[in-house]
């Protein structure tokens, strides 16, 4: 929620692998220092890495972080985690945007579909790995995404982009320009259209994905800022339609509409002993209607404040309280209902953290806590304890242990929804108010090091124990009469709390500037998630997580005015949904054409003409992603 303080310089070539350990991250403390101070394991992609990546969606991007799996469901669709427990719905990951929440509370997961921002406008992602709830709140359990935007002083300029290919294509206009006052503002306006991916089954899928999307920012130097954006996204889906009486389960085509917009003002005042205190405050409306299952109709109100102590011997404290009210109105159907349809739940937080120098220059120990009630799972503790250690000026050892939670949603505790039908019978989720919130304990260690001034080291490690994992369990069946539906007997599931689980694993990042024209990064992770459940049948999250992951960036400059980057990342396979190992394969070749207007061209996953990433292959929904090809024009002036 503060000011965002990315790299000074716009051009990656112009930075030594110190001034980028020197990049100024706020997600991991909640206040401005560098990534080689941080004590914990994060990773950043900066503006540059995403342009010359030459992807096209803020997903993709994520690809090129060490920890993270990014795995592409379908063409509108996209399974993202951090350290194991990956699906569509991912609901132990906490994403932000300029501070504002974009994690849902009723489905527990971010909505990637909704979230199509234009690209050349964000400053960097913050990309934390580990428990971040001791700052960020509950849901942050295995990591958080900070997607931070520029300020307007950055963006004084038009830009019009246009893209087309034979996968997408995407239109982009932003203005920006200058205030009385020190201030600045732009405005940006986008459309974009994605093709269906290719079923399993032959012929195309049905899940074509467009949408349109607009907003502004407006900042008054480093004191205020106010923006928003409203915006519509189109996705297309296969579901079965539900019934007593034959055939059942029907599969129908629908189309499932995404609404919002947002406003989001921050305030900052810098006093002259050091001290800063920042108050933030956004409202969120967003609305999906998914006709066969339900409209999901909410609004987000969230007011929160923060206070950076001036520096008080050896201390550095921070502390800071907010408050959530959110109003929901879930309208159903005779297979999706919750209870109650509408709900009014508030969140209240407050947070301290510490950080002592225990020697000046080497040894510091940060100390915190957070402190939160919910309307589902009460009041809740989310404690940190971190150490580090700067040997010398190019090292950084770390240690850390971390307690999170993930909160339940209404989807667990409120929902009614059809799983099966057959003859007289039908087999539904049921309400559980009992259902408990997920528990993290974590242990990590970490190293980081400036080995000499061309090549630099970043490895992580780590120990998860979670508690009362979500698992689903069947009550005993019921007689249902009730003069509506046929006479049927009713299973009953509900979602419980009896799994426990362990992972551990490790990562590992290395850049290598080999001269002033070409810079190499290579990453890579392994994880080893165990789970256990009552029912062994419920364990298949340990198979739904690639075991090893890796990946190479090259960035290289041919000429001064031609660029030619490539990205290639090997995947493990997934046993859970019979998904074999891939390795993929993107390249973009950019040139400035004149001194206002620049060509890329990109291919993207060229090494196979299509593959599947996520889900089951006999799934309704499955798809395989196919290879693309787009041009790209970007005027700026």
């Amino acid at each position: 929620m503060w000011p965002a303080y990315g790299l000074e310089s716009n051009n990656y070539f112009d930075l030594t692998l110190e001034q980028l350990l020197d990049t100024k991250v706020l997600s991991v403390s909640k206040k401005v220092e560098t990534v080689a101070a941080a004590p914990a394991a994060v990773y950043v992609v900066t503006n540059e890495d995403i342009l010359r990546a030459g992807v096209t969606s803020i997903p993709d991007a994520l690809r090129m972080v060490p920890g993270v799996d990014v795995a592409r469901s379908d063409s509108n669709s996209w399974a993202i985690s951090i350290r194991g427990f990956n699906s569509t719905l991912t609901n132990k990951l906490l994403v932000l945007i300029d501070g504002r929440s974009i994690y849902n509370p009723v489905f527990g997961g971010v909505l990637w579909e909704a979230q199509n921002l234009v690209l050349a406008d964000i400053d960097r992602i913050e990309v934390v790995r580990g428990p971040g709830g001791t700052l960020w709140g509950a849901n942050a359990v295995n990591g958080v995404i900070n997607i931070i935007t520029k300020h307007t002083r950055d963006t004084k300029d038009n830009i019009v982009s246009a893209l087309g290919g034979n996968e997408e294509t995407n239109l982009a206009v932003r203005h920006g320009g200058a205030l009385d006052n020190d201030g600045a503002y732009r405005v940006y306006a986008k459309a974009f259209r994605r093709d269906a991916s290719h079923s399993p089954a032959g012929g195309d899928a049905y899940d074509k994905w467009d949408g349109v999307r607009t907003g502004f920012r407006v900042d008054w130097s480093d004191k205020f800022t106010l923006q928003g954006d409203a915006y519509r996204t189109n996705t297309l889906q296969r579901k079965p339609n539900f019934s007593l009486t034959p055939p059942y389960a029907a599969v129908t085509n629908q189309e499932i509409v995404y609404e919002g917009v947002n406003l989001l003002g921050r305030w900052t005042e810098i006093r002259d002993n050091g001290a800063q205190f920042s108050v933030q405050s956004y409202i969120d409306w967003a609305r999906r209607d998914e006709p066969l299952n339900f409209i999901d109709n909410r609004t987000t109100y969230d007011l929160e404040a923060q206070y950076n102590f001036a520096a008080m011997g050896a201390h550095e404290l921070i502390t800071g309280a907010g408050i959530r009210f959110m109003a929901d109105d879930k309208t159903g159907n005779r297979n999706v209902s919750f209870s109650p349809k509408q709900l009014h739940s508030n969140l209240y937080n407050a947070f301290v953290q510490d950080k002592i120098t225990l020697a000046p220059e080497r040894w510091f120990l940060t100390l915190g806590s957070k402190f939160e009630h919910n309307d589902f799972s009460g009041f809740e503790v989310q404690p940190n304890v971190r150490l580090q250690w700067h040997p010398n000026q190019t090292q950084t050892l770390w240690a850390s242990v971390s307690r999170a939670v993930r909160t339940p949603t209404p989807v667990e505790e409120d929902l009614t929804s059809t799983l099966l039908t057959a003859a007289n019978a039908r087999a539904a989720f049921v309400p559980n108010d009992d259902f408990k919130s997920e528990k993290l304990t974590a242990y990590e260690l970490g190293y980081r090091q400036q080995i000499t001034p061309t090549l630099s080291a970043d490895v992580a490690t780590f120990y998860n124990d979670y508690d009362y994992l979500a698992t689903t369990s069947v009550q005993p069946v019921q007689l249902i009469n009730n003069g509506v539906d046929p006479l049927h007997i009713l299973i009953p599931i509900k979602f419980t709390n009896d799994m426990t689980g362990k992972s551990r694993g490790a990562e590992a990042a290395f850049n290598w500037s080999v001269n002033s024209n070409l810079k190499i990064a290579l990453n890579y992770t392994y994880l080893r998630l165990a789970v256990t459940a009552l029912n062994s049948e419920q364990e298949s999250a340990e198979l739904l997580y690639p075991k090893h992951q890796a990946g190479i960036k090259v960035f290289w400059n041919i000429t001064g005015n031609w660029t030619l980057d490539g990205w290639a990342a090997h995947v493990d396979k997934l046993p859970g949904g019979n998904v074999d190992d891939y390795t993929r394969l993107d390249i973009n070749l950019g040139g400035q054409l004149t001194k206002n207007l620049r060509f890329n061209l990109v291919g993207q996953n060229l090494l196979d003409k299509r593959h599947r990433e996520f889900g089951a292959a006999d799934d309704i929904n499955a798809a395989e992603i196919e290879r693309s090809i787009f041009g790209k024009l970007t005027w700026s002036f």
